[in-house]
């Protein structure tokens, strides 16, 4: 495990079951495959109330990259997302204080056994 100083975390709020689509299209694209997705529900302060009626649930895409990529996986993200496209999620980018590296052996792909 390496240690890391110099990352980023990416977030985005995207619409419900567009995360996993998403995630794979970093693997095949950028050669990212350090994503987290999980589903939240909540709602927004412009409508004026918080009922349960009017409460969406989103997908959350946690996104740990390397400081010099980081502006280029936004970008991808941004755009493979439709994020400013009309009301298709929300994306905030952070500096990180430390993250650890993982690897996972290159293992075939599925069906290839």
């Amino acid at each position: 495990m390496d240690q890391n100083t110099n990352s980023k975390l990416i977030t985005s709020f995207l619409p419900h079951g567009t995360g996993s689509p998403l995630i794979k299209l970093l693997k095949e694209e950028t050669g990212i495959c350090t994503g987290n997705i999980n589903s939240s529900r909540g709602t927004g302060s412009s409508a004026g109330t918080s009922d349960f009626d009017n409460w969406v649930e989103v997908d959350v895409l946690d996104v740990v990259v390397d400081a010099e990529r980081a502006d280029e996986i936004f970008n991808f993200i941004h755009e493979k997302a439709g994020i400013g496209e009309g009301k298709h999620g929300f994306i905030v980018q952070s500096t990180l204080v430390r993250s650890t590296k993982f690897s996972l052996p290159d293992l075939p792909q599925e069906g290839e056994l």
